[in-house]
């Protein structure tokens, strides 16, 4: 009897018909548009679809539980995706990569408009979420690496900031979101506020932007685009977690989002501190930071309208300024804070055209300490610059026909109720205070930039596309210098403008050249602070002119499927160049010391031979000189390559890189002579239904070097392991 059940179970089960479940999906490229032809397969069953032109695709698969997917495609990194009996249930979105993005990718910065980037008329380049998580970098600048062109300058540690082609110092304008960033250092605006765990993209064009931007973009624009609620519907999130064996760097961060019904959220706490990095000399003093930001983002989108509307709040604590007299004259910022709010309004097909207004505002203030030590701590000065930053763009864009688009809009920026205070404190050898004076460097300082610019697109010559435009400014800024009731004033009314081409030479090979005016006016830090800074004391200069710049570039890019290159060529020359220049020990002020030329050619490349396997590198040679004495000017970089080879192995990936920077033999006026050096870093991730754990070697050979010409440099970090892992849900 107990074997006739078990005969008759058996049979009943074999009977029982097979449930066959439909899922249903879409194949999207990174930015979006539809891929057609990618093979959608379920390895367990072996069944298999073809998506259709608009990237759709049908999967019949019997029931089983949890099931895996593998997508691919000749042009694009293949992918694997883990669903749940849930996500089967529910239209995917399936978001692949393509093996050359600039064959797919577009962006907005350039020419305030989606463009593609074969289009572009300048070199541009995209640092995107996937590339930003495996650097592990701290801050913007460190996640900048490898790019041809771009720089890191400072003397050492967290504050950093990045030079273009030679070009820094307040003429490289960085954006968040659109919303511009200043800063009251004097080698120019940091973004390290901004956490790359918060960020989309970043776009960096190397190219004068003055015509859509204004002052400040005469080395090119780093633009941050922030991440928003993405796509998924219901509560998703990301923690991560990490560590850095060299300067016991921890950072951590949770961040939620989600989207239901045209509203989304994204919500996110990061946090990173360090303490000091040690080359293979010993430790650098001064070289720890603490950076903590609060970063939510509501959006509510139709198909004929987006409002975006976001507040980042970031407190910096003790970020060091590693130098050459850190023991004796240690210098740090113990207090930043950043505080940006803005609102995005967009609507589309309005009047046959795209409207786009913004609104930003970001008080904010930076305190920076010097101490004097000898035997004890003698002195102690202290500065606090402060400041609200704000601005309104409007824009609008229309197509008037089918090879004629025109672009058109006002912006404004402006500072007010900007102030800095100094505070000396003198102690004896019991600690004991023996004198307190306090000063007003400036007050009431404001600052109005209004701009007005348009632009036209044409492409109605075939392979051509010539793009042009205008912009007109009018800059006032005023101070109080000393906080007395004289009021010093400051008023440009520059016109800049360009034109390009691009040239499609054959299906692969795009040709572009562009010609440009630009130029950048004084801050009010340049022409009303005088002060502490991280380096001494400097001395302000109210009577600067605006530097003005007439530029050229030119480029050529091959763009196939699996391979890429691009060279390009730069001449910029420059009228009135500010720099600072010594006067006294440790005592510096401004002046328009030169007219200056630099130029230069840029290389990148990137080729997949089989799929799995890729390499990549770039170059970058200029020079820069001064047109009246023939003198090296500074903040131009030596000669420099990066070239790397990365591997992926189902789940996992492996990358070897390496810089290799010839001697400073030619330093600027305010630099020094430095050796030349390699560095080499090697980095592996593992990615596994949500979970990544990603590895970074840096300085692998265990170099003791100097990255930049500044004086006061310290030797870059020895040999460090970054660990880090994260979980998506």
């Amino acid at each position: 009897m107990k074997k006739s059940a078990i005969i008759l179970f058996v049979m009943c089960v074999l009977a029982t018909p097979s449930f066959a479940l439909e899922i249903r999906g879409k194949v999207v490229s990174t930015e979006g548009p539809p891929v057609a032809d990618a093979v959608v397969l379920h390895r367990a069953s072996g069944a298999q679809a073809i998506t259709d032109q608009e990237g759709r695709f049908v999967l019949n698969i019997d029931i089983a539980g949890r099931a895996t997917l593998e997508i691919s495609h000749p042009a694009y990194m293949e992918k694997e995706i883990s669903l749940s009996d849930k996500d089967m249930l529910r239209p995917l979105t399936v978001t692949l990569a393509p093996y050359i993005r600039q064959t797919q990718e577009v962006v907005v910065t350039a020419l305030r408009y989606p463009e593609p980037v074969n289009k572009i008329p300048a070199a541009e380049t995209i640092v995107s979420t996937e590339v930003l998580r495996e650097r592990m970098a701290p801050n913007i600048t460190e996640a900048l690496a490898g790019i041809p062109g771009v720089v890191p300058l400072g003397s050492g540690g967290f504050s950093l900031v990045p030079t273009i082609r030679g070009l820094a110092r307040n003429r490289i304008l960085i954006l968040v979101d659109n919303a511009r960033i200043v800063s009251d250092r004097r080698t120019g605006p940091n973004a390290s506020f901004v956490n790359p765990e918060d960020i989309a993209k970043i776009e960096v064009l190397r190219s004068p932007s003055s015509i859509f931007y204004g002052s400040d973009a005469i080395g090119g624009v780093v633009h941050i685009f922030t991440n928003d609620a993405g796509e998924k519907t219901g509560i998703h999130g990301r923690v991560h977690l990490g560590y850095g064996t060299n300067s016991v760097e921890k950072n951590y961060g949770l961040t939620l989002r989600g989207k239901t019904n045209g509203f989304g959220y994204y919500l996110s706490y990061q946090g990173i501190e360090a303490g000091n990095y040690s080359s293979p000399f010993g430790e650098v003093p001064r070289s720890y930071f603490s950076q903590s930001s609060l970063f939510g983002k509501l959006s509510w989108e139709t198909d004929k309208r987006r409002i975006d509307l976001s507040f980042l709040g970031a407190r910096g604590t003790d970020i060091g300024k590693p130098g050459r007299d850190s023991l004796t004259k240690p210098t740090w910022y113990p207090r930043e804070n950043q505080n940006l709010a803005q609102l995005r309004w967009t609507e589309n097909n309005l009047w046959g055209g795209d409207l786009k207004f913004q609104a930003y505002a970001n008080p904010n203030f930076l305190e920076t300490q010097t101490d004097q030590i000898d035997s004890y701590k003698s002195k102690e000065s202290r500065s606090k610059t402060q400041s609200t930053e704000f601005g309104f763009q409007v824009t609008y864009g229309k197509k008037l026909s089918s090879s004629f688009r025109l672009t058109g809009g006002i912006d404004y920026f402006g500072r007010a109720k900007a102030q800095a205070t100094n505070n000396y404190l003198s102690f004896n050898a019991q600690g004991e205070t023996t004198s307190v004076t306090r000063e007003i460097a400036f007050n009431g300082g404001r600052r109005g930039d209004f701009g007005f610019y348009i632009s036209a697109d044409y492409s109605g010559i075939r392979n051509l596309d010539i793009v042009g435009g205008l912009r007109w400014d009018s800059i006032a800024q005023q101070a109080n210098p000393g906080g007395g009731t004289e009021v010093l004033k400051s008023k440009r009314s520059p016109w800049t403008g360009f034109l390009a081409i691009s040239y499609k030479l054959t299906d692969e090979f795009v040709f572009f050249a562009n010609v440009s005016k630009a130029y950048r006016a004084p801050g009010l830090s340049e022409l009303f602070y005088s002060g502490i800074t991280g380096r001494g004391f400097i001395i302000a200069q109210p009577g600067l002119r605006p530097e003005s710049s007439a530029s050229g570039d030119f480029g050529i890019r091959y763009i196939a499927r699996r391979f890429f290159a691009g060279i390009y060529g730069f001449i910029y020359n420059i009228d009135g160049l500010i720099d600072r220049y010594l006067v006294a020990d440790r005592t510096y002020t401004y002046g328009n010391v030169d007219n200056a030329r630099i130029r230069g050619i840029e290389m990148e490349v990137e080729y997949y031979p089989i799929p799995g396997w890729k390499i990549f590198g770039n170059a970058f040679v200029a020079e820069g000189k001064s047109r009246n004495t023939g003198a090296y000017i500074n903040d131009v970089p030596p000669l420099r390559g990066y070239l790397g080879t990365r591997v992926w192995i189902k789940r996992l990936s492996l990358e070897v890189s390496g810089i290799v920077q010839r001697k400073m033999d030619h330093p600027g006026p305010a630099e020094i002579s430095i050796p030349g050096y390699e560095y080499f870093q090697f980095k592996a991730n593992y990615a596994w239904r949500g979970l990544n754990i990603y590895g970074l070697l840096s300085n692998a050979s265990n170099r003791t070097f100097i990255g930049r010409p500044d004086p006061a440099a310290m030797e870059e970090p020895g040999r460090s392991f970054v660990f880090g892992v994260s979980y998506g849900f």
